[in-house]
């Protein structure tokens, strides 16, 4: 998967206590495969010159191997049958509760499943509309009129390895439209074609689908990702290609979020730091800082309580549970391999009658220092995070 069906598995995984293995090529946005983790799902990268086909030999092998079920859905009915339940009745639906008609219907492919199950009821209830399909420009394989070849179920012959298409398609080449066109034509997509399906397929350049993503976002709210914004401008291409007068209505999936793309370029402009008009704005008030907090007296008992904890040899420290200054002294600390023992001074066994600020206000008198982390050795003050790191 290059991330939408994997997410989706992992979720429905996650949800029924199932594991699952989700093989994806490393080329694909980090965004997607720390989120399949997050889901709980085991992401196997494979080599980005093997290309879609390499994920779906690796997925193969590994089904073979551990005896796994692969959902195969470059080919599984059930792909484009829900979307023939689902996605397609609901554009039609609108539709029709609007009193109007769909003429085009733009989408790109991935695997072929909502572009065979919606076009399946276009055809049986919107008869007139025209389907049209998008892939990028540097990987026509629809337009080429080379077809995939494929093997039965289960054949090991050959380049394929076990797969059921005997080599990957060869005018495809490396595109931004993650989740578009991998390098041979699915089945369900092949199918598609030979039912008459697809009236006409349009091609994207990557720069026209960032562009019109990013305008997308800026204009009207939609984070899309680049194969969201390559539909759109393929549905916008097409809408300009239309007399002045037309009426027409197109409708234009956008299958991804921008969200999955923020390490790519999609993102590349978009600064971290501000821009020097954010920072003129942020110049044009005085930016004053907040008054602080008023800490309590000191007190005996507070001051006890420190000093005993600090007794002994050991390394303690002081520090907030959620301060990367403190994170970075314990990380500091685990990986040189210095034991210690941190107290966290905002802990809720500390909220009650405000002995967390007691303990604070008691090692200031102590340190001379109200920051945190603050790290004591046998008993003596070293410092904080920057102490303790030259230290």
């Amino acid at each position: 998967t290059s991330g939408n069906t994997g997410i989706g598995l992992a979720v429905a995984c996650a949800a029924t206590g199932r594991p699952f293995v989700c093989v994806m090529a490393e080329s694909f946005s980090i965004e997607r495969r720390k989120l399949m983790r997050f889901l709980g799902a085991k992401v196997v990268l494979t080599n980005p010159a093997h290309k879609g086909s390499g994920m779906v030999i690796k997925a193969q092998e590994l089904a073979e191997e551990h005896g796994w079920f692969l959902p195969r859905q470059f080919e599984t009915e059930a792909n484009a049958w829900m979307h023939a339940q689902t996605t397609g009745p609901e554009i039609v639906n609108a539709f029709e509760a609007a009193g109007d008609s769909l003429d085009y219907f733009v989408v790109g492919y991935g695997t072929g499943g909502t572009v065979r199950g919606v076009a399946e009821v276009l055809r049986e209830r919107s008869p007139d509309t025209k389907v049209v399909v998008c892939e990028p420009d540097n990987a026509p394989m629809l337009y080429s009129g080379v077809k995939t070849e494929y093997g039965a179920e289960g054949d090991a012959d050959g380049e394929g390895g076990g797969t059921t298409f005997k080599e990957p398609h060869p005018v495809w080449r490396p595109h931004p439209m993650q989740g578009w066109a991998t390098d041979f034509i699915p089945k369900i997509l092949a199918d598609a074609v030979e039912r008459g399906y697809i009236d006409e397929v349009r091609h994207v350049s990557g720069a026209a689908a960032m562009a019109a993503a990013r305008d997308l976002a800026a204009h009207e709210g939609i984070a899309s990702g680049i194969s969201g914004g390559g539909a759109l401008a393929a549905a916008l291409e097409l809408a300009a290609a239309l007399p002045a007068s037309s009426a027409a209505n197109v409708a234009v999936v956008v299958a991804d979020g921008a969200e999955r793309y923020i390490s790519t370029p999609l993102f590349d402009a978009i600064p971290a730091d501000m821009t020097d008009e954010e920072r003129a704005i942020a110049e044009s008030t005085p930016s004053r800082a907040p008054p602080a907090i008023t800490l309590p007296e000191v007190n005996a008992e507070a001051v006890a309580f420190v000093e005993a904890a600090n007794a002994g040899d050991d390394v303690v420290v002081w520090s907030l549970e959620n301060c990367e200054f403190c994170w970075t002294i314990f990380k500091l600390f685990d990986a040189i391999g210095v034991k210690y023992r941190a107290i966290n001074i905002d802990a809720f066994e500390y909220a009650e009658g405000n002995r967390g600020n007691q303990y604070r206000s008691a090692l200031a008198s102590l340190t001379d220092c109200n920051t945190f982390p603050q790290c004591f050795i046998g008993g003596a003050f070293m410092g904080g995070a920057a102490d303790a790191c030259i230290k």
